[in-house]
């Protein structure tokens, strides 16, 4: 059953399936950390960054108006809205956060924007250029789901998420779009999101559970590796049923991956319960080692 599940998967052009299959290798797997309950509020982790050596987290749906501080704990996370920040913006679809040089900025998917955030609380939605003055066509809930910053050289990385999925550099001195690329679609169709760090942009390829590490000068794929072993697994997914990939936030440390997974409140499945004890419709971040090298 689950070899038709593949087939029909590829064939409508999801490109995930639900046996693991990677030639990459596997990222060494530490723990597991759920959510603590939001009193009964879905929230759909689909970003996360360090700002000033403190957590934030940002959630998918309408109802999440806030950047959420987070504190992990053994096979928990506390999310805390004691540190939350709210984000006054009447539609909001957050799918990525980063930080450069004192402001926050937001990937606002449905809307098709990328939001600044002064430490004043105002927000600032940048006007961005594309060639040709349009974005590509596609857009909405196909568009914006990854930010990673080059602060240094003041170039930003907007990923779309599918159909086509790509990566746009950003000039951030007058937010005209550089250039845009892609890299080969082999493991997925789809990214998520991403982190800048030492000239390489990092991005979740989500149904095919990748983390790429890509070199944006030469529009390459330098290495990869993969996290099926905890999340895609012959046992089955740790949320089901379904045939996505959840992957949706990273944060890279010096010794360690973090990918968080936006269930979209789905509930664990008996794997994920039996495995790892995880219960219920949180979302969860896992973490793992980061290889040496990369």
């Amino acid at each position: 059953m689950k070899s038709w599940i593949c087939i029909l998967t590829i064939f409508v052009g999801i490109s995930s399936c639900s046996l693991p299959n990677s030639n990459y290798p596997e990222l060494e797997f530490i723990e597991i950390h759920q959510s603590d309950a939001l009193h009964g509020v879905m929230f759909d982790l689909s970003g996360i960054v360090f700002i000033e050596d403190s957590l934030y987290v940002v959630a998918d749906k309408p109802w999440n108006k806030f950047l959420y501080g987070i504190h992990l704990s053994k096979g928990q996370f506390q999310v805390s809205h004691k540190k939350a920040i709210e984000i006054n913006d009447p539609q909001l679809d957050l799918e990525g956060i980063d930080y450069c040089h004192g402001l926050i900025y937001l990937i606002n998917e449905r809307p098709g924007d990328i939001i600044a955030m002064h430490p004043d609380g105002s927000i600032q939605t940048l006007d961005l250029k594309f060639k040709g003055d349009n974005p590509p066509s596609n857009w909405g809930n196909a568009g914006w789901e990854g930010i990673a910053i080059d602060c240094q050289n003041q170039i930003m990385y907007g990923l779309k998420e599918r159909e086509p999925r790509g990566i746009y550099a950003i000039d951030m001195t007058n937010w005209k779009i550089r250039n845009s690329f892609n890299t080969p679609q082999i493991e997925s169709n789809d990214f998520a999101d991403a982190k800048f760090e030492n000239g390489y942009l990092y991005a979740i390829e989500r149904n095919g559970c990748h983390i790429a590490k890509i070199d944006p000068k030469t529009e390459k794929v330098v290495s990869k590796y993969h996290y099926q072993h905890i999340a895609n697994t012959e046992q089955g997914k740790l949320f089901e049923p379904t045939p996505f990939g959840m992957g949706e936030a990273l944060l890279l440390t010096d010794d360690e991956i973090w990918v968080g997974l936006d269930n979209n409140g789905l509930k664990a499945s008996p794997y994920a319960e039996e495995t790892f004890g995880i219960t219920g419709k949180a979302p969860v971040i896992l973490r793992f080692k980061r290889p040496v090298d990369f």
